[in-house]
């Protein structure tokens, strides 16, 4: 039977972290070890986390960021599969007894993926891949993971993969996205098997900040990995005309995003650039011709765009 090492890594949240520990401790089929990684909180988490005792394994390390937490468990961990948990989310009780029969039904595949549920107070959960428009079945193999990644249908904590092949793949990157560049660097390791119950609880609360959320205030930064994550993705081999398309598409998508963040920020002839290159590789003539206007309307027509989907998302509220 498979033995699994679950990765939290953790700052900064002495209030929560203890939640998401309880959510492995409470798994039907035990984790094998439990590696907490303090990424140098400045809060009560050192302490919070002892009163665990041999239940976890803490360890405490200067502030590296998220990616860096991630790869000191990957490194300690003794098992040869690892899952992965962010200290503000939970399991649901089958998570790894899941992951377990998944890895016994297929056992030469290295990537086993849950579904997600999308938690907020007051609200129904939210189905990931339904929200997505996924077509799901329990642990059914994929041989062509990319539109599901590229989608956004996986984080992190959807993953239970051999260690010995996130060596391979050289690990976390500190990076904004760095679920998704991991799982782009993933993706010719196929098949993967695809659980379609819901056994990650993504849990959205109004008063706390996830560990990856600051892109939200860095739109160059946050663009830019975008882009880089396409790019790589084009040189993936053996890319079928509809993932082509899929990867261009959204290449095309971040570089007009990137060149808008950069006309805001006055830098007009890099953003020109940008625009661009957009246009030529967008796939259909209505984007084209968005990537041309800004291309020639510089600020005033980012501006505009920016007024008019600001009062899109008003009617449609």
């Amino acid at each position: 039977m498979a033995e699994i090492s679950v990765v939290i890594p953790t700052f900064n949240r002495a209030g929560l972290v203890p939640l998401a520990i309880r959510s492995v401790l409470a798994q039907t089929h035990p984790a094998t070890e439990i590696i907490v990684v303090d990424d140098g909180s400045a809060d009560r988490t050192p302490e919070v986390l002892a009163e665990f005792g041999p239940q976890i394994r803490a360890i405490r390390q200067e502030n590296g960021g998220l990616s860096a937490a991630r790869n000191t468990g990957i490194k300690a961990a003794r098992t040869e599969w690892v899952a992965f948990l962010d200290d503000d989310d939970e399991y649901a009780p089958d998570r790894l007894a899941r992951a377990v029969e998944s890895i016994a039904r297929h056992p030469k595949a290295d990537a086993h993926l849950t579904n997600t549920a999308i938690v907020a107070e007051g609200s129904p959960d939210v189905d990931l891949f339904a929200l997505r428009g996924m077509k799901t079945a329990p642990w059914q193999v994929v041989d062509r993971p990319l539109g599901w990644v590229l989608k956004g249908c996986f984080f992190a904590q959807s993953l239970v993969v051999r260690r010995q092949l996130l060596h391979d793949v050289g690990l976390f990157r500190k990076t904004f996205y760095e679920d998704m560049d991991m799982f782009v660097r993933l993706v010719p390791r196929r098949p993967w098997i695809i659980d379609d119950r819901p056994t990650l609880r993504l849990i959205r609360r109004g008063n706390t900040q996830a560990m990856s959320d600051d892109w939200r205030s860095k739109p160059i930064e946050r663009c830019g990995a975008l882009v880089r994550i396409h790019r790589e993705c084009l040189a993936l081999p053996d890319l079928t005309p509809g993932e082509n398309g899929l990867v261009r598409n959204g290449l095309a998508s971040y570089l007009f995003e990137l060149g808008a963040a950069r006309q805001l920020q006055g830098e007009s002839t890099v953003a020109r650039a940008h625009f661009a290159e957009a246009a030529r590789t967008f796939g259909t003539i209505r984007p084209r011709l968005k990537a041309a206007c800004a291309w020639i309307g510089g600020r005033p027509f980012v501006r505009f765009l920016q007024f008019m989907a600001r009062r899109q998302k008003r009617f449609v509220r």
